[in-house]
């Protein structure tokens, strides 16, 4: 019952005799489609279709996948590059660290041979 104690009216398309109407139909519909030449013509466009673009999709993967690889390998190239010189760069320091600790070791030992010497001159 609807609002006002009146009766709802019940939908004329939910009777078992309507739905059994609507099955018969698509199965007509069905069988008409599965006689009609013009359908199987049209399914085998689809299929030639739907490979063809099977076919571009993986296409389209290679591509992508050898563009990822070639800059995988630049980026690698690039950090191998940079490591590289900053090896480089290291060393040089190294080097010249190395060499200024040896010139003022160097001069460490003259001024303290100078040192050593002063006092002997003034005893003799």
């Amino acid at each position: 019952m609807a609002a006002g104690g009146r009766p709802t009216r019940q939908s004329q398309t939910s009777g078992r005799g309507t739905r059994l109407a609507l099955r018969l139909i698509g199965l007509a519909l069905l069988a008409h489609m599965l006689r009609s030449r013009r359908f199987y013509e049209r399914m085998a466009v689809g299929a030639v279709v739907l490979a063809a673009l099977s076919g571009i999709g993986q296409e389209n993967r290679a591509n992508t996948l050898e563009r990822l690889a070639a800059w995988n390998k630049k980026q690698t190239q690039n950090i191998e590059r940079r490591a590289e010189r900053t090896a480089q760069h290291i060393e040089r320091r190294a080097e010249r660290t190395a060499q200024h600790i040896e010139r003022r070791t160097e001069r460490q030992g003259k001024r303290l041979a100078r040192k050593a010497k002063g006092p002997q001159a003034l005893n003799q």
